[in-house]
């Protein structure tokens, strides 16, 4: 990735800049990646990580205190609404959805709030490195300058991101919040027939337990979870925070089941744009659920995908590893009767 270090040539007139992303945070060396991207590569990313980045991209490490400072000063940006999920629940066919509404953009998975999901939860075990009003100023420097290049922004963030969802509704004015889920008994199955399940599940397992055992008190040794146990616990950790959130924030936050959105995608799509305070006529909606986004892979938009190639590799799925879902299905059980939290996420989600 090509670079300069020169502060003016990054930070000269930013907050009118749409086009320089904040790429990623490094909180170590307190800096932030300012990376060039158009709106376009924006737009076709299914993830701004490394694999946005390409070799001609043009980049550089600038100190985070500037950037602050600027956007410290800057008046509020566009409004700003986030999708949080469990994972592999069609959050990211939301997202390219609304993207087809007008004046609305799409950040799918951008680095910098995982790093602050890890950061806040080393917080509650004293390893964090910024204070909280530090990590708050991120959030808000963060939305800020993911409002800009369109009216209205809706940022889709990685999985084990639930638990910023009360930071950011105290620091970004207006912000508002869908929840997307399926049942556990879905999730697990969906889990298990992935073609790299165990190393996704392994992924994100470590921040996952973390997370449950600060929020529930719940003892698990992650070495002893078999991969049923590991996709149930994907599923767990993040509905335990979306019902912690739900009791605070119930009116700002939409809980949206992916089965009932794949069964009626339009009135769906209307209630969650109306929600999210997004204008959309009756044609707009019909155009975006006609467009080809419902019938290819949403996170890989060159290979066909549609709800009857959904529903195959589920029943497969069920088939294949009954034994393992039923396992997980009532390991769950037990662990609700350990926590009140746990048992409320089942009522709620489950």
């Amino acid at each position: 990735m090509n670079g300069t270090n020169t502060l003016a040539r990054w930070t000269d007139n930013l907050p009118e800049r749409a086009e320089i992303f904040p790429h990623s945070l490094n909180l170590i060396n307190d800096n932030v990646l300012l990376v060039e991207l158009s709106a376009d590569e924006i737009r076709a990313a299914s993830f701004l990580d490394q694999r946005v980045l390409q070799q001609t991209s043009n980049g550089s490490w600038i100190a985070w205190r500037p950037i602050a400072d600027i956007f410290n000063q800057a008046p509020a940006g566009n409004p700003v609404s986030f999708i949080f999920h469990v994972g592999h629940c069609g959050s990211t066919l939301l997202s390219r959805l609304l993207q087809l509404l007008d004046g609305t953009q799409s950040l799918r998975e951008p680095l910098p709030l995982r790093t602050l999901a890890q950061e806040f939860a080393d917080t509650g075990e004293g390893r964090s490195f910024l204070a909280h009003d530090s990590q708050l100023e991120r959030l808000q420097v963060l939305s800020k300058m993911w409002s800009r290049g369109a009216s209205h922004t809706v940022i889709k963030a990685t999985s084990v991101c639930t638990d910023l969802l009360p930071a950011i509704h105290s620091v970004v004015p207006g912000s508002r919040f869908v929840f997307v889920f399926n049942r556990p008994e879905t999730h697990i199955a969906t889990l298990l027939a992935g073609e790299n399940a165990l190393q996704d599940l392994r992924g994100f397992a470590q921040i996952r337990l973390q997370r449950l055992r600060q929020a529930t008190g719940i003892k698990l040794l992650l070495h002893q979870l078999n991969p049923g146990q590991l996709a149930a616990l994907s599923w767990l950790s993040e509905t335990v925070s979306a019902t912690r959130s739900l009791e605070a924030h119930a009116g700002d936050i939409l809980p949206l089941e992916f089965e009932a959105f794949i069964g009626k995608p339009a009135e769906t799509l209307t209630t969650t744009a109306s929600f999210l305070g997004i204008a959309a006529d009756e044609g707009t909606i019909e155009s975006a659920v006609q467009s080809d986004v419902l019938r290819t892979y949403s996170k890989a938009p060159e290979h066909e995908y549609n709800a009857n190639t959904r529903a195959a590799i589920l029943a497969n799925s069920r088939s294949e590893f009954s034994k393992e879902i039923r396992a997980a299905m009532t390991w769950l059980g037990e662990l609700s009767t350990e926590s009140e939290l746990i048992a409320a996420s089942l009522e709620q989600f489950g």
